[in-house]
């Protein structure tokens, strides 16, 4: 995301002070990496605390998402869809995402993501659970790609265009 911008900011501050430390006492590996343009100075200033990598800007986002074992979008304030969640969705990786993350996207909680309440414990504990298990983090992204494709791709986001154009749609016609 755009790492400037206030609710990002103030979401990966959250997970890095917050959450983070209550992960690393169920799962000591666990690493968070900070991936966006324009870090501003206070999140910059906590790359190398103990399991926080904040990289800033990168010529290419995949192969983080790729390397991700599970992508995290705790915002506390959102508007409109999240397009980093249906990013890292479409990349069949599984999602952890606070309620206000989810605003707009019509995905199943328990099947194409997990849906946490931003608070640390409880974010932490589905976290676990999800990673415990890597079939079901895998079946997870599996599903959450297919939501993408059949809710959020190409065809699904043109199917209305065509119905307009070729005036079998709901579009309103307005006599001149």
């Amino acid at each position: 995301g755009q790492m400037d911008y206030r609710p990002n900011e103030q979401a990966a501050l959250w997970v890095i002070e917050a959450l983070l430390p209550a992960l690393r006492v169920r799962m000591p590996q666990a690493v968070f990496h900070v991936v966006g343009r324009n870090p501003t100075r206070t999140l910059m200033a906590q790359h190398g605390t103990p399991g926080v990598q904040v990289w800033g800007e990168v010529p290419d986002v995949r192969p983080f998402l790729a390397a991700a074992d599970a992508v995290l979008a705790p915002l506390l304030i959102a508007r409109g869809v999240q397009n980093k969640v249906l990013e890292a969705m479409a990349m069949a990786r599984p999602v952890v995402l606070t309620p206000d993350a989810a605003t707009g996207i019509a995905a199943q909680d328990g099947r194409d993501w997990l849906i946490a309440p931003a608070d640390p414990q409880a974010m932490a504990a589905r976290i676990e659970c999800l990673l415990a298990d890597p079939a079901e983090a895998g079946a997870m992204g599996a599903a959450a790609r297919g939501f993408v494709l059949r809710h959020h791709g190409w065809h699904a986001m043109l199917a209305p265009l065509a119905a307009m154009i070729s005036g079998t749609g709901n579009s309103a016609r307005h006599a001149a």
